[in-house]
């Protein structure tokens, strides 16, 4: 199926770290959940799902914060028949799947684990490396980090598994802390034609702080299907 996101093209890394792009949708009003689910590709289309998996045909790992996984505990793959895809891009055919996990609560009986084409990467911190069940390290590549830092983070899945384009796909924290890092180089947003209202939702980035002000957020690319629009920008820090 042809896709506007089939032929994109991304810097391999930026320098001394991996190019970060994040992937989210959001209502009109800037909710990506309602009632507090938080769902891929909610709530978008179907194409926007579709979406979602074109995106991750052009990177070497995708990542999610743990809170995101127990609620779609599945691998940040592509369907088989998207793996083409990938190879004729020079990548291999899955995505490495990172889940950044500070407590520690993952299930080893998790969808996330079962004929899983690669061994997930699961990144936490010394407290939750303790509470973690004995058999998640015959199942995952468990990486320890004191403070596991956004900057750390990069640095580990550059040198030990060689990623240089990340993708991010949340939660709210998680794209918090790249923000304010300043380690987010695009953004791919859409737009969903739904209205939420919910005080209580979650929105695409958030935090203690207000975000620190990029030098500039360039609109590179608009296209809609139907009456979705699917934003690209830029982040110049």
């Amino acid at each position: 199926m042809s896709h506007f996101y089939n032929q994109l093209e991304f810097p391999e890394t930026k320098g001394d770290r991996p190019f970060v792009a994040m992937n989210m949708v959001s209502s009109i009003d800037g909710k990506i959940t309602a009632g507090g689910a938080q769902r891929p590709g909610y709530p978008g289309s179907p194409f926007d799902r579709h979406t979602m998996n074109v995106l991750r045909t052009h990177f070497d790992a995708v990542l999610a914060g743990g809170n995101t996984l127990r609620q779609h505990p599945y691998y940040l793959g592509v369907p088989s028949e998207m793996e083409n895809m990938r190879l004729e891009k020079g990548l291999d055919a899955q995505p490495l799947t990172v889940v950044l996990t500070r407590s520690g609560t993952i299930d080893p009986a998790s969808p996330l684990f079962i004929k899983a084409p690669l061994p997930p990467i699961l990144i936490t911190s010394p407290e939750g490396a303790r509470r973690m069940a004995p058999s998640l390290s015959a199942q995952a590549c468990i990486e320890i980090l004191p403070k596991a830092t956004p900057r750390q983070i990069l640095a580990l899945l550059q040198q030990k598994y060689r990623v240089g384009r990340l993708l991010l796909e949340g939660g709210p924290q998680v794209n918090y802390q790249f923000i304010q890092a300043r380690l987010l180089d695009e953004l791919f947003l859409t737009l969903h034609p739904s209205l939420i209202g919910n005080r209580a939702d979650l929105s695409l980035a958030m935090g203690d702080k207000v975000l620190d002000r990029a030098q500039a957020i360039e609109l590179a690319a608009v296209n809609r299907y139907g009456h979705e629009l699917f934003l690209r920008y830029r982040l110049i820090w």
